[in-house]
C-alpha cells in the first residue's frame, strides 16, 4: 500500500531554499481528480503554468492551425482514391494478415492470457493443447459503447489465439472469434456462436469487428496509460523538487509539453473525444461522451464497470463482475510490460540504454537530492499505485536511509522510456497502419492495414450471416451521410464504410496520429545554456559524459535494430524526447 505524504511541518524538507527556489514559486500544477469519472480515470492536470501553454501553443497548438485544412483536403482525395479502389470500404484482408495486425505489431499489447469464461465460451476450439499455448485478444471493452452514430454498428469481441509451445518466434494465429452486440430493443447484449475460418462470411466481417475494438481500444484504454498516469508525476516534480534538484533536471526534458498535450486530449474545444461536439476529423463509432466511457479500463481496469461492485447502477454490467485479466488496473510497475511479439522486443530493447544512463545519474546524487527525492516520491504515492513510496527508494538499510539506487534507476528510467520510445513507437505503427510503412528511400514497404473505426454493416450473429447494412434511421442522416446512402443504394452494394468515414480516419491520422515532432530523444545534450526543457541542465565532466554515452548506446542499438525492418518499427530519429502529441 502506498505510503502516505508526510506530514506538514513548520521546517518542512526544504529549510534553506526560497520560494524562488522551485521552478513555478507559488504556481506550481497539481494532480486532481478526473472530471469524468474521478476515480475511474488517472488524476488529471487542469492548472498548468502559463509558460507551459505557450510552449504548447507554439510547437503543437500552431502546428494544428496551419496543417488542419490542407490535412482536411489530403484526407478526403485519399478517401476518394480508396473508394474508387474498394468500392466496399476497407479492402479486404487475409487470414494471415489479420494475424499480423493483431499479434505482431501495436494491437499485440492485447495478448492476454484466457480467464474462467474464455475456457467455456471457446471449450470446443481449445483442442492440441499438448502443441499448443492460447491466449486471447480481448474487446469485451466495447460492451459499453451502446449508443452508436446513425447507420453505424458496433460488437464487442474476443478472439482466441494459439502459438505453438517453445515457439522461439512469435507464430501466432487466431483461430476462433465470438462477438456481442446490444439488443436496444431487448436492452440485453446478444451472443454470436464462436466463428471459425469454417464460416466463410460470418468469419470475414467478424474479423473487422474485432479490427474496430482494437482501434478503438488502443486509442481509448491502452495509449491513454502511456499519456495520462504521468502527469501526476510531470506536476509534482515540477512542483516539490528545487530547480536545481538532479532528479528534475534529469526528467524535465522527458516532460516538456505533456501536460497540455494530454488535457487538450481531454478538455480541448476541438478534441477527437470532446464530450458534446463533432467534428469531421473525430472518426469513433460514437459522440465523444459515449466513446469516453471506455476510458477507466485503462486506470482502474474492467472491474470499474462490475455491477457487484455498485449494485442499482444502470450503467455497470455483470458482465464484468469477474475479473478479466485483459483490463488489469494501472500499475506504475518500473520494469516495462513484456509484451510477447516483436514489437514488444522492439520497446524493451531500448529500456536497456536508458536504464544504464539514468543508474548513472542517480550514482551522482547528493545528499540533499535524495532528501528532497524522499518527499517527492511520498507525494507521487499518493496519487499513482505502484510508484514507489520515500521509504522504498530509501531502503533497505537498517536505519532507514540507505539509499535504493537500483529501485530509482528502474522508476526514472521507466518514466523517460514510456515518454520517448513507447510514446512515439506507438504512434509511428498507428500511422503506418492507416498509411502504410514506408522504407527510407520512401518506397511502400507494407501497405495500410483496415483500421475500421466505422462499420456500416450489421454485425455477423448466425453461422448464415449474410452481409447487411446497419439499422438506419434516415431521419438522423447528414447530408453527406443522405447523399452516400442514395449512392449506395443506386450502385445495389453493402459497403463496410462509406468515403466520409474514411476521410475521418485519415484526418485524424495526419493531426494526431502521425508523429510530429518538436525534440527528438537523439537530439539531447548536457548543457547549461538556453531552455532545460529541450536538454539535459548537467554541468560536470562526469555528467556530460553519461549523456555523449546514453546517446553513443542509442544509436548503437538503432543501427542493430535497422538490420531487421520487421522488428524496426520507429527509427531512432523520429523518437520524441517526450509527449508531444
Amino acid at each position: 500500500m502506498a505510503a502516505l505524504a508526510p506530514s506538514a511541518s513548520r521546517l518542512g524538507p526544504f529549510p534553506d531554499l526560497a520560494i524562488d527556489d522551485f521552478l513555478y514559486g507559488h504556481e506550481g500544477p497539481w494532480p486532481q481528480p478526473s472530471r469524468d469519472h474521478p476515480f475511474g480515470q488517472a488524476p488529471a492536470i487542469y492548472q498548468i503554468p502559463a509558460p507551459e501553454w505557450s510552449d504548447w501553443q507554439t510547437y503543437v497548438g500552431d502546428y494544428y492551425l496551419e496543417n488542419i485544412a490542407q490535412f482536411g483536403v489530403r484526407s478526403a482525395a485519399i478517401a476518394l482514391k480508396d473508394s474508387i479502389e474498394n468500392p466496399l470500404g476497407y479492402p479486404d484482408i487475409s487470414d494471415a494478415d489479420f494475424n499480423t495486425v493483431l499479434c505482431e505489431g501495436l494491437y499485440s499489447k492485447f495478448i492476454s492470457p484466457l480467464d474462467a469464461p474464455d475456457l467455456v465460451t471457446f471449450k470446443e476450439q481449445l483442442v492440441d493443447t499438448d502443441r499448443y499455448d492460447y491466449s486471447k485478444s480481448d474487446y469485451s471493452c466495447m460492451r459499453v459503447v451502446k449508443q452508436v452514430w446513425p447507420g453505424e454498428a458496433a460488437a464487442a469481441s474476443i478472439a482466441l489465439i494459439r502459438r505453438p509451445k517453445n515457439d522461439p518466434g512469435f507464430d501466432y494465429e487466431v483461430v476462433a472469434i465470438q462477438l456481442q452486440q446490444w439488443d436496444s430493443q431487448s436492452l440485453r447484449f446478444v451472443s454470436s456462436p464462436v466463428f471459425t475460418k469454417a464460416d466463410g462470411e460470418a468469419w470475414r466481417i467478424a474479423r473487422y469487428f474485432v479490427l474496430q475494438g482494437a482501434i478503438h481500444r488502443i486509442n481509448l484504454i491502452d495509449h491513454t496509460e502511456v499519456h495520462f498516469p504521468s502527469d501526476a508525476i510531470n506536476a509534482i516534480t515540477k512542483t516539490v523538487l528545487p530547480k536545481d534538484n538532479l532528479v528534475l533536471k534529469l526528467l524535465q526534458p522527458h516532460m516538456w509539453l505533456t501536460m497540455c498535450v494530454n488535457n487538450t486530449v481531454l478538455e480541448g474545444q476541438r478534441s477527437l473525444i470532446n464530450r458534446d461536439t463533432w467534428y469531421p476529423w473525430s472518426p469513433f463509432v460514437a459522440k465523444g461522451d459515449e466513446v469516453r466511457k471506455l476510458l477507466p479500463f485503462g486506470w482502474y481496469g474492467s472491474q470499474y464497470y462490475a455491477a457487484s461492485l455498485s449494485p442499482g447502477d444502470p450503467s455497470k454490467d455483470p458482465y464484468f463482475d469477474a475479473p478479466n485479466s485483459a483490463y488489469p488496473a494501472f500499475v506504475y510497475d518500473p520494469i516495462p510490460p513484456q509484451i510477447p511479439s516483436r514489437y514488444g522486443e522492439f520497446l524493451n530493447a531500448y529500456f536497456g540504454p536508458i536504464r544504464k544512463f539514468a543508474r548513472g545519474v542517480v550514482e551522482q546524487m547528493s545528499e540533499t537530492d535524495w532528501k528532497e527525492v524522499r518527499f517527492w516520491a511520498d507525494h507521487i504515492a499518493v496519487w499513482i499505485p505502484g510508484f514507489p513510496s520515500g521509504a522504498e527508494l530509501l531502503g533497505p538499510g537498517a536505519d532507514g536511509q540507505s539509499p535504493n539506487k537500483d529501485r530509482l534507476a528502474d522508476t526514472l528510467a521507466h518514466f523517460i522510456w514510456n515518454s520517448s520510445v513507447r510514446h512515439s513507437a506507438d504512434h509511428q505503427t498507428l500511422h503506418e497502419m492507416v498509411d502504410g510503412k514506408l522504407d527510407a528511400n520512401g518506397n511502400l514497404l507494407v501497405p495500410p492495414r483496415p483500421v475500421p473505426f466505422i462499420l456500416r454493416v450489421a454485425p455477423p450473429m448466425t453461422r448464415d450471416y449474410g452481409l447487411k447494412a446497419a439499422s438506419l434511421d434516415s431521419k438522423k442522416l447528414s447530408l453527406v451521410g443522405d447523399v452516400e446512402k442514395v449512392i449506395e443504394h443506386l450502385a445495389d452494394k453493402t459497403p463496410l464504410c462509406w468515403p466520409s468515414d474514411m476521410s475521418s480516419a485519415h484526418w485524424a491520422d495526419l493531426l494526431f496520429y502521425m508523429p510530429h515532432n518538436s525534440r527528438q530523444l537523439c537530439d539531447l545534450a548536457a548543457t547549461m545554456q538556453g531552455d532545460p526543457n529541450q536538454n539535459y541542465a548537467f554541468e560536470g565532466a562526469a555528467l556530460t559524459g553519461l549523456v555523449a554515452q546514453i546517446q553513443s548506446d542509442l544509436r548503437a542499438l538503432d543501427a542493430e535494430l535497422a538490420k531487421d525492418p520487421a522488428r524496426h518499427f520507429v527509427p531512432l530519429q523520429e523518437i520524441a524526447s517526450s509527449i508531444q502529441y
